[in-house]
């Protein structure tokens, strides 16, 4: 290339810098959004790794139902050189006096595993100082460093502890609970625990262990979620099985001779009670009956069962993976629509580029200059917008969309910020993509052109020749139209790339922003139908056994207390191959037909009610398409928490429902299925009236009666689950800003290239008389015709494109409300026009500066 070539370049540069700015601005976004997405999902993965790396994750979990001895250990000490491992003790209690479900665990003494993360303060030193978990400062905010912390449990569970006055010295997160919220769940109180509490060794009377974390070493280096670790994982599985089968038979022997031990002075009583009563003495004859039947109970001791779990068992820790890879899923729709939007007006540039420099081209082919070296000149142009858009899109996007969008997500995880990665692999897509956008449309248009003769290139391009639309032969209303539009529609159907180009571009745009208003209504209408249009009441009261008369004259006689209905309710976990574990809360009502009063059971599409009958259950939607079951198929439940024999449930209709999972059932299918009568263990309570401090009073008042283990306030509820659904509005932003800035863009560059391409029609309309404000309209109407078709067609692809993302972005608890509000449409719309007002606000500055006579000047 010579330098004077080089010139001619630089020179159409700057002759033509709108043009050039905005093919670099869309290759810009496009290459921002699509590299800024598509880090996302790996820079929160990385960040996972690195956390759970750093942390010490356990990879296993061992539980007995005997709990853990010194002689478990033993076993993994012999295999000290593949684990590392460490017991601890654990015991779970429903506060009373402050109506929470807590893990109160002891801190083993040298954190090998599972290491905590001081958030404030530090760890205990002294046997009267606690740390808690950092979620208790939200379910609690008076809790404060320095505070008095007490814990107030059942006189039985009260026993375990050998204190229970506690100074509040830290608040930790533990890499066991990821997730903000969930942890996990339990057969105390509610069934679901708030958070946990940490204690120096020596605070619980316990001697066996309750659980022992397992690390194996193979894992370390292996990326979580990874088929490698899901492989490794299930080999440790196994490996840990055959080490601790053996165990349970000797756990077995070991329970039967402590118990047996413990016998011993009695049956020496008895003897010694036998010498001075004769044999058949009622006396001796009592203590003999009492003594046979120990030994009997002695002997049916049963084997104790060792549960094996991995990460997966963590609350949070397969949700954040499902969420990332819902990230990725959304990285591989949104930014081919970038991309193609992009494509689509790079190659309406490039064609306006080719047919501006038809003179210069013939000039050039004339003087010998051969086709590549013509060709060359629109090669670098678009090259070089496309280089500068892509490093500059490569800068922004992954700078800003992955730390975005990780702060969305960062409410409901407890993982720190993430670092920023560049996926070369990614980046060289991107510009290859902007490359073939630019170079690849320059290419298409050239090959034609730079076959002509130079004598043809020389001269100008005819006219493209007006057709007769079919339009006119609608004679009634084509002689109503007056001229200039005529001339409107005659132009648009003229021109048939630029609207092609145009409406698909504008309903590109418009498809992005109804998702992004529609993601916001599917997110908002959760807590309205939810809360409002589906449960019907304000308490959940939970007892240790049948409701008896105390406490159901304690909760008539409160001032509160409006209606109530008992059921039995419990938290089952749903386990299902190809399915994360589901925690699903049971639910068998006394009095079936009174259950509409308190939950509404419906078809979500049909509206039809549903009501409970001895063919099956009742599951909510997001359950079934996780298990992938439909009416008439069945369900497995475990008989019991924690144990892994599981009884099939029929379903007999799928209801509407968005937080959470429930199974209802009859108490005759109850009965049918489990072989036992429900143990009818709660209430649905409605309020008569409603306020915070009202409610509180009521829950602190029930729970000073024997029996009670917990009430959970659903307006507490709904303001902790809905904290996260907060944050996602900033992921909603992005789709509406994104859009908008490329819809503007599009409209932009399209209207440009319009005006260029009929500067000497606009300039002759102009010498003819025409106001400038008339000019302006003489190419606006045509603007408006053209978005307010790609609005049209936009709102039906805006309208697909929500349904495909609300199917990939919904976490596994939650489901999001399908309907877009017909506001959106509006806003959306509108928003739409504004930009193309904007746009002609920017035009008709433009066109009132137009040099008539240069524009009309011949060019023979």
């Amino acid at each position: 290339m010579t330098t004077s070539y080089f010139k001619l370049i630089l020179r159409e540069i700057g002759h033509s810098k709108a043009r050039f700015l905005s093919i670099m601005l869309i290759i810009f976004l496009g290459v921002a959004f699509y590299t800024g997405i598509r880090a996302t999902g790996p820079d929160m993965l990385q960040a996972a790794t690195d956390y759970y790396a750093h942390q010490r994750l356990a990879t296993n979990s061992v539980q007995s139902t005997a709990g853990l001895t010194k002689q478990d250990l033993a076993i993994l000490h012999q295999h000290r050189q593949q684990v590392t491992y460490q017991a601890v003790k654990s015991i779970d209690i429903n506060q009373l006096n402050n109506n929470r479900v807590v893990r109160v665990a002891e801190i083993p003494a040298t954190q090998r595993l599972n290491r905590l993360t001081v958030v404030s303060g530090h760890l205990p030193h002294q046997a009267n100082e606690i740390v808690l978990d950092q979620q208790a400062r939200t379910l609690q905010p008076k809790l404060k460093l320095g505070d008095t912390y007490r814990i107030a449990t059942t006189t039985k569970l009260n026993q375990q502890f050998h204190r229970r006055t506690f100074k509040i010295v830290g608040f930790v997160n533990s890499p066991r609970y990821i997730e903000t919220t969930d942890r996990g769940v339990t057969t105390v109180g509610k069934g679901t625990l708030d958070y946990f509490a940490l204690v120096k060794p020596g605070t619980l009377k316990q001697t066996v262990a309750s659980r022992i974390d397992v690390g194996f070493k193979n894992l370390s280096g292996v990326t979580p979620y990874t088929a490698k670790y899901r492989r490794l994982n299930q080999e440790n599985t196994t490996r840990l099985k055959t080490w601790f089968t053996p165990q349970a038979a000797k756990r077995q022997a070991q329970l039967q001779r402590q118990a047996r031990a413990k016998l011993a002075p009695r049956i020496a009583q008895v003897n010694q009670l036998s010498q001075q009563f004769p044999a058949g003495a009622a006396p001796v004859k009592t203590a003999r009956q009492q003594i046979a039947h120990a030994q009997a109970q002695i002997t049916a001791i049963p084997r104790p069962t060792y549960l094996y779990t991995g990460r997966a068992a963590n609350p949070g820790y397969s949700e954040y993976h499902e969420n990332t890879q819902r990230v990725v899923a959304l990285s591989t729709v949104f930014p081919l629509f970038f991309i193609a939007i992009a494509a689509l007006i790079c190659l309406t540039t490039m064609t306006r580029m080719v047919t501006e420099l038809r003179i210069q081209m013939g000039t050039l082919k004339a003087l010998g200059y051969t086709n590549t070296a013509i060709g060359s000149e629109f090669m670098w142009y678009g090259g070089l917008a496309s280089l500068l858009g892509t490093l500059l899109g490569v800068g922004f996007g992954v700078n800003f969309f992955p730390r975005f969008i990780a702060q969305a997500y960062g409410s409901m995880y407890n993982l720190p910020a993430i670092n920023v990665q560049y996926l070369w692999a990614d980046i060289l897509i991107a510009l290859v993509i902007a490359l073939i956008c630019t170079m690849g449309s320059a290419f298409v248009v050239l090959r034609v052109d730079l076959h002509s003769l130079p004598a043809t290139l020389m001269l100008p391009k005819a006219p493209k020749a007006g057709q007769t639309l079919l339009l006119e032969r609608w004679h009634g209303l084509w002689k109503r139209l007056n001229f200039t539009h005529k001339v409107t529609l005659r132009n648009l159907f003229r021109y048939k790339q630029r609207l092609l180009m145009t409406v698909l571009g504008i309903a590109g745009c418009m498809a992005m922003m109804i998702t992004g208003f529609g993601l916001k209504d599917s997110i908002g209408d959760i807590s309205t139908k939810q809360f409002n249009q589906l449960w019907h009441y304000d308490a959940i009261v939970v007892r240790n056994g049948s409701q008896t008369t105390a406490q159901r004259h304690a909760l008539h006689h409160n001032s509160l207390y409006r209606q109530d209905l008992v059921l039995k309710q419990s938290q089952v976990t749903v386990q299902k191959a190809g399915m994360a574990n589901q925690t699903a809360t049971l639910g068998v009502p006394q009095h079936p037909q009174q259950l509409t009063k308190f939950v509404v059971l419906r078809d979500r599409q049909t509206q039809r009610a549903q009501h409970l009958t001895t063919n099956g259950a009742i599951i909510d939607e997001k359950l079934a398409k996780l298990a992938d079951v439909k009416v008439g198929d069945t369900l497995p439940l475990p008989v019991k928490l924690g144990n892994q024999t599981a009884v099939n449930v029929k379903v007999a209709a799928i209801s509407e429902n968005y937080v959470g999972h429930f199974v209802y059932l009859a108490p005759a299918y109850y009965r049918q299925v489990f072989n036992h009568r429900p143990t009818y263990n709660g209430n649905l309570v409605q309020f008569t009236k409603h306020g915070q401090r009202a409610e509180n009073t009521f829950a602190n008042n029930l729970l000073k009666h024997k029996g009670i283990l917990n009430v959970t306030l659903l307006s507490t509820e709904k303001k902790t689950n809905f904290q996260m659904l907060d944050s996602m509005n900033l992921v909603v932003l992005i789709f509406v800003v994104a859009a908008g800035a490329l819809a503007l863009v599009v409209l932009y560059n399209l209207t440009n290239i319009n005006v260029a391409e009929r500067i000497r029609e606009l300039s002759t309309i102009k010498v003819l008389g025409f106001y400038d404000g008339e000019v302006t309209m003489y190419i606006f109407r045509e603007n408006l015709i053209l978005t307010l078709l790609g609005i049209f067609f936009g709102c039906f692809l805006g309208n697909w494109l929500h349904r495909y993302i609300l199917t990939t972005a919904e976490t596994n608890t939650l489901m999001f409300s399908p309907g877009i509000h017909p506001v959106s449409y509006v806003y959306a719309a509108l928003l739409t026009l504004a930009f193309s007002l904007l746009v002609m606000g920017i035009m008709h500055l433009k066109l009132k500066h137009i040099n008539m006579l240069d524009a009309l000047q011949s060019v023979d």
